[in-house]
């Protein structure tokens, strides 16, 4: 990778737009004033931010690299904010791995799961369900109580 390869360019992240693939960064240029559109991974955008989204707005500094007619975002920051060490953040192992699992995830089965756990939690002799069940009986069998308005285009019957 020799030097004349890397540009920097400073300018504002005015967009982020979001996939399951990619991550599309609307970047505006300040020498240029174009807007450059950075496509990154989305595995490789949780590795160029690992705290979260980038604030909007803030003049940040893009690190890129051309390689074989490519463009490729190697790094992006802030050059007025602080600087974190990847070997700082404990859990960026555990982070990427999460991002590499491709196996898909069933949120439905998931929450059955969790609830047929929390009923074989509960420890209720039967006299205590029958109990419960006689309660909800009652509460559902009582009478709610109506309120008569009348006729309000009228303005007969009804409480006075």
């Amino acid at each position: 990778m020799s030097e004349e390869n890397i540009q920097e360019v400073t300018g504002i992240i005015t967009g982020i737009t979001k996939s399951s693939a990619v991550h599309i960064l609307s970047f505006q240029d300040k020498d240029q004033g174009g807007v450059l559109a950075l496509t990154i991974a989305t595995r490789r955008y949780h590795e160029l931010f690992p705290a979260g989204d980038p604030t909007l707005g803030i003049e940040m500094v893009a690190v890129l690299k051309h390689e074989n007619n490519q463009l490729t975002v190697v790094a992006l920051y802030d050059p007025e904010g602080d600087f974190i060490a990847a070997d700082d953040v404990p859990d960026m192992g555990t982070i990427n791995y999460q991002l590499d699992d491709s196996q898909p995830s069933d949120v439905y089965a998931e929450l059955l799961a969790a609830r047929q756990t929390a009923v074989n939690q509960i420890d209720a002799s039967k006299s205590d369900l029958e109990l419960l069940a006689a309660e909800h009986d009652a509460e559902n069998t009582a009478d709610i109580p109506t309120t008569d308005y009348g006729n309000p285009v009228l303005g007969q019957g009804g409480l006075e």
